[in-house]
């Protein structure tokens, strides 16, 4: 989903013209990179979406609102506490960038009113939400950066904010006909080979390829266009319908319009303002781009939700449909038995008959088969840790249990042959309801009642993400990760999924408490003093050291911590520890929980 600065633009200007000011009414936290805010403006109600997932980045308005539970962080409980009541005064678009400004006035019955700017960074896997004060002091981060990964610009609550390195690149609503020429002509004389498009994406902010190929086809030139092939007298009529094209821009003179694969169904791109659809495609106007861009992020979710009931489902049938064949195959092979079960009773009463030839600790004996008219000898294997008349005594045994055991066999092997066949049919459906939601949740709904999935265990519709238990996440004064277990689920995940065999390890020598893990990015033999010392701070407060009480926190690395056969989550053995004392202060662990915790 491409989300660009045309793109942003016209939402903005939706929001601006219809939606300011507006009450915030609720703050809620979709998914880890989901936040959206309930905007009451003149009765009306409505919701400002935000998404920074940097493979589903989404800004506009939604008229229906989430239903879903909140995801629980501290960065949702800061906007709650500042920002939620209050107002959403005014929204801009910062340099023509994917970066957006709102800002907020908090509701505040006394006292100076304080402003705040929710500072929104559209940059891929950078991508962040931040509130600031109007000091520009960073207030609550959705994502802490320190030193340790962008040594120039530290994202952390208390820090003055620092705005994104600028690009050399110009902004489009500012760039007029004679700057656009002059733009083009020193374009021209390092990049003669290039498309068109390239030069719109190579010298304009905030415009990604397939924009930079709308734009192309909206000024009448095709997307394979060599640059070097226009002529100054073209580019100068292109420059006259480009000043066309700002004019849109600014007025958010749009048609925005969903291109779709009829084949499929499944949505191809989106256009603001210069669609084109080919054969077996078909083309979806809407009234505004929010409402385009609603439409796309839900079909992008129900896809979401497909592929992961199909893979859930799919898994589970072939796991079962696995175990059902090597339960059919060891019930054929019983059964199988069973239809030999009279050989085990013959060589029972030949046994019977010959005990007296049979010498103890002999593993064979030959005997007459008087059952058959023309008297052969058989050879019958023998239990040479069992007496004789213990080996006769089993031969019986076995033949009575496997008598015993006919029918219920045969009922097995019918029921097993039943839940393959069911299965198979099920498998079949999944592969060709692949891109029906409706069908998989009934096939998943039958999995269920069929017994193969728990009626207690999470939807596969609920992201993985919130079925993973919220870790606490810190950064240390001299940058370092550092997690938190607070439960012994909590303590086993982080051991389990969340460190390596260098990270460190810390916890309280003489109390319960939670595990502590540093993570050991540069591979040294110990981490620096301030960082040890944080650590061990925070493994002296999540346990039940008193206030001001001196705990003594042992460490070591994580590869020399293990689970003990049979024990309880959280409960490990250690080796090669060393001893770290730290007095506890309620209040200083507290101030500096704040500002080091990373959501």
């Amino acid at each position: 989903m491409k989300l660009d600065s045309i793109t942003l633009s016209s939402v903005l200007s939706e929001i601006k013209n219809n939606y300011l000011p507006s009450k915030i009414v609720e703050v809620k936290q979709i998914s880890k990179y989901e936040i959206s805010f309930a905007l009451k403006n003149k009765q009306i109600l409505r919701n400002l979406f935000i998404s920074i997932r940097p493979d589903r980045m989404a800004f506009f308005i939604k008229e229906s609102f989430f239903s879903e539970d909140n995801f629980p962080s501290l960065f949702l409980k800061q906007l709650k506490s500042w920002i939620e009541g209050g107002m959403l005064t005014d929204a801009q678009h910062y340099d023509f960038d994917r970066f957006i400004k709102l800002s907020i006035e908090p509701y505040n019955r006394f006292g100076k009113i304080k402003k705040y700017q929710l500072l929104i960074e559209f940059m891929g896997k950078h991508s962040n939400i931040v509130l600031i004060d109007d000091e520009e002091i960073i207030k609550a981060p959705l994502k802490q950066v320190g030193s340790d990964v962008n040594r120039f610009r530290e994202i952390k609550s208390g820090n003055l904010y620092v705005y994104p390195p600028q690009q050399e690149k110009n902004n489009l609503l500012k760039t007029g006909p004679k700057q656009l020429i002059q733009i083009w002509k020193k374009y021209l004389t390092e990049n003669k080979e290039n498309y068109l498009w390239e030069f719109f994406l190579d010298n304009f902010k905030g415009i990604g390829g397939k924009t930079a190929q709308e734009i192309v086809s909206f000024l009448d030139f095709s997307p394979k266009q060599i640059i070097t092939d226009i002529d100054e007298q073209k580019f100068n009529l292109l420059s006259v319908k480009f000043s066309l094209l700002i004019e849109k821009i600014k007025n958010n003179n749009f048609n925005p319009t969903v291109l779709i694969n009829n084949s499929t169904g499944q949505i191809v791109d989106y256009f603001l303002f210069s669609p084109s659809a080919e054969q077996d495609y078909k083309l979806i106007p809407f009234q505004n781009t929010s409402s385009c861009l609603d439409f796309i992020y839900n079909k992008l979710i129900e896809k979401e939700k497909k592929q992961n009931l199909y893979n859930i489902t799919r898994k589970i049938i072939i796991k079962n449909i696995e175990k059902l064949t090597e339960i059919e195959s060891s019930l054929l092979k019983r059964e199988k038995e069973i239809l030999n079960c009279e050989e085990y009773k013959k060589k029972g009463e030949l046994l019977k008959a010959n005990l007296w030839k049979i010498t103890p600790g002999s593993t064979e004996v030959k005997v007459i088969d008087y059952t058959d008219n023309s008297l052969p000898e058989i050879m019958i294997l023998l239990n040479p840790q069992l007496s004789p008349l213990q080996n006769l005594t089993h031969l019986f045994q076995k033949y009575k249990k496997l008598k015993k055991n006919a029918d219920m066999i045969q009922k097995q092997i019918d029921n097993n042959k039943q839940e393959l066949s069911e299965l198979i049919i099920l498998q079949n459906k999944v592969n060709k309801k692949m891109n029906s939601l409706e069908d998989l949740i009934c096939i998943y709904n039958q999995l269920m009642k069929l017994g193969y999935i728990k009626k207690n265990n999470d939807t596969p519709l609920r992201k993985k993400a919130e079925q993973q238990p919220a870790i606490s996440k810190f950064l240390s004064p001299d940058g370092w990760t550092i997690l938190v277990g607070k439960n012994n689920k909590q303590n086993e995940y982080i051991l389990r999924n969340l460190s390596t065999g260098n990270d460190f390890w810390l916890h309280n020598l003489t109390k319960p408490g939670g595990h502590v893990i540093i993570k050991n990015h540069n591979n040294l033999d110990s981490p620096p003093y301030l960082t040890l010392n944080f650590a061990a701070s925070l493994a002296s407060y999540y346990s039940k050291t008193k206030d001001k009480e001196t705990a003594y926190i042992i460490y070591t690395k994580r590869k020399y911590v293990r689970k003990a056969k049979n024990s309880k989550p959280g409960k490990v053995i250690y080796t090669n520890e060393k001893t770290f004392p730290v007095t506890i202060e309620y209040e200083t662990i507290k101030n500096e929980i704040d500002k080091m915790i990373v959501v």
